[in-house]
């Protein structure tokens, strides 16, 4: 859409004559745009041209043999002049301009992104409290006084801004990076297995491995040792490093209902409305807000706005509750059990780990779905834990003994 046009205004005219296109290059050759043209018919033609060269239409129409008119115009002059004695309409759009203007130096929107794991409303609260809120006057922010505050509360930010667009606020927050861990290379640790497996690799970086290859262990049992033997023979206490993969197993089961209850709508629909100015809530109808048995709410929000540049403080909020009814049909759910199933065993298993052969089977008993997941799987099964006096009490009976 041309703004512009539409802002100065263009008139559709009408030319009549023996040769009405001489009109068309007469225009060509003054330099005037037009466009629209439609073909002659009946010795006459429509042309559009801007607003400015209205007045060359019936003179330029005479000197080359044709008559002009002027059949409509068009655009934002064409508008005020046909509402040019209707005051009140004018007071009205003088009202709401200014209303806009006013406006538009208060916050009455705010958006915050870029944050991952700390959550918007801390964000907000923060805000809050330096002053970022719905209704502040905005031309009296400072960008560093807000942001050194909301970065003093919130830790775990390490630079926002605020950009304002009208009443629109713009808040745009990055997080601090974690740091990796620092591994303790001193502190006595042993690796033992975090669960039931046949060992099928160990590398043992720093320890002393206790499991071999094909060798099944259990929950608790020491794969990697937490002690070292040195070149010259001597053991000592130290932290074990390293990983054991090996096969696993599990068996998951998870129910659900054969019969679901569906909601069928019963045709009974209720509207409320409210009107929120700002922070105030205005109910147009009687008793509370909450959802009534048997019925599903629905709100639609109706806020004048431009998106990321201004939202004015008025919002029409439309409650609709519409009533159903329950129906008992049989439930698809294994596909769902399924899922589930498949989704904790992968939690389960961690990152590394895969599932090398699994197996689904179902059962219906007492009204329930079962299903139960039977897998195989490879993983990395080592967990470090410290070492006890027990451990160390063996550590040192292992150390040969000198004699004097």
């Amino acid at each position: 859409m041309n703004w512009a046009r539409h802002i100065t205004g263009w008139v559709t005219a009408e030319i009549t004559g023996a040769e009405p296109e001489r009109m068309l290059r007469a225009l060509a050759e003054r330099g005037i745009t037009f466009w629209g043209a439609t073909p002659p018919r009946d010795y006459k033609l429509t042309v559009q041209v801007p607003q400015s060269a209205a007045r060359l239409i019936r003179p330029l129409a005479a000197a080359n043999g044709c008559e002009g008119i002027i059949l409509a115009r068009h655009g934002l002059p064409a508008a005020f002049h046909k509402v040019r004695h209707r005051y009140m309409l004018l007071a009205c759009i003088g009202l709401v301009a200014a209303l806009l203007y006013v406006g538009s130096a208060f916050v009455w929107d705010i958006e915050i992104s870029g944050n991952e794991t700390v959550p918007e409303g801390v964000i907000r609260q923060a805000l809050q409290v330096c002053g970022v809120d719905i209704g502040a006057y905005w031309p009296g922010f400072s960008q560093d006084q807000i942001r050194n505050s909301v970065l003093l509360r919130v830790p775990k930010l390490r630079w926002m801004t605020v950009t304002m667009r009208g009443s629109h606020a713009q808040v745009i927050v990055r997080e601090r990076w974690e740091h990796l861990p620092v591994v303790d290379r001193y502190t006595p640790i042993k690796i033992v297995a975090a669960r039931a497996g046949l060992v099928e690799n160990v590398q043992a970086l720093h320890g002393t491995a206790e499991t071999d290859e094909y060798m099944a262990v259990l929950p608790g049992q020491t794969l990697i040792g937490g002690y070292m033997t040195g070149r010259d023979g001597v053991i000592g206490p130290g932290r074990a490093i390293g990983t054991v993969t090996a096969r696993t197993w599990y068996e998951l089961t998870a129910k659900c209902p054969v019969e679901t209850a569906v909601k069928t709508p019963s045709g009974e629909k209720h509207t409320r409305w409210a009107l929120i100015l700002g922070k105030k809530r205005i109910n147009f109808y009687k008793g509370s807000s909450i959802c009534p048995a048997g019925c599903d709410k629905i709100i639609v929000e109706y806020t004048p706005r431009s998106e990321g540049l201004f939202t004015l403080p008025v919002t029409l909020e439309k409650t609709v509750y519409t009533a159903y009814e329950t129906k008992p049909e049989p439930s698809d759910g294994r596909e769902a059990l399924e899922y589930q199933l498949m989704e904790r065993l992968e939690a389960l298993m961690g990152q590394d780990g895969e599932v090398v052969s699994s197996v689904f089977s179902a059962s219906e008993n007492d009204g329930a779905l079962t299903v139960t997941l039977r897998a195989e799987c490879r993983e990395q099964i080592g967990r470090e834990e410290p070492l006890t006096e027990a451990d160390l009490a063996e550590i040192q009976a292992k150390i040969p003994k000198t004699e004097e």
